[in-house]
């Protein structure tokens, strides 16, 4: 599917706000309400649109202590298992230079280095963690 000027406006909008009417979307953009639909639903059908989901602000629901974490393994499917299963773990990349890329969050920095020597399990080849401060930009991407 090809994505023209109307379509970008569109994703813009719902990125900021994924449950955004489509009567204000037209209204922002001047796009027909109409057409805000029928391309709603092309991009739905095209899979270019794959879900809808929330942000959260983890430190209101009390983990105060948010990583990303690297992580190379020999034996990468009980490590995956064991990661896909853990609470922590927020989300799961495939990158290169290591294996996985790993967005998690805990209560504190004790549940987090516990998590660490979990990991430690698995004959893990390399682990790199790098704490997050704060959050500048989030889910903003798209616009042009």
């Amino acid at each position: 599917m090809k994505i023209n000027h109307n379509n970008r406006l569109i994703l813009k909008h719902l990125r900021v706000d994924a449950r955004k009417n489509f009567s204000v979307i037209s209204r922002e953009t001047g796009i027909p309400v109409t057409t805000v639909f029928d391309n709603y639903q092309k991009l739905a059908k095209s899979k270019i649109i794959t879900r809808h989901a929330a942000l959260v602000d983890f430190r209101k629901l009390g983990f105060f202590y948010r990583s990303f974490v690297f992580v190379k393994a020999k034996d990468k499917s009980p490590l995956l298992g064991f990661l896909n299963d853990h609470p922590g773990v927020n989300s799961i990349f495939k990158i290169s230079n290591y294996d996985f890329l790993l967005d998690v969050v805990f209560p504190t920095i004790k549940e987090f280095y516990i998590f660490m020597d979990d990991l430690r399990d698995f004959d893990v080849q390399k682990l790199e963690s790098h704490d997050i401060i704060e959050h500048v930009k989030q889910e903003e991407f798209f616009c042009n």
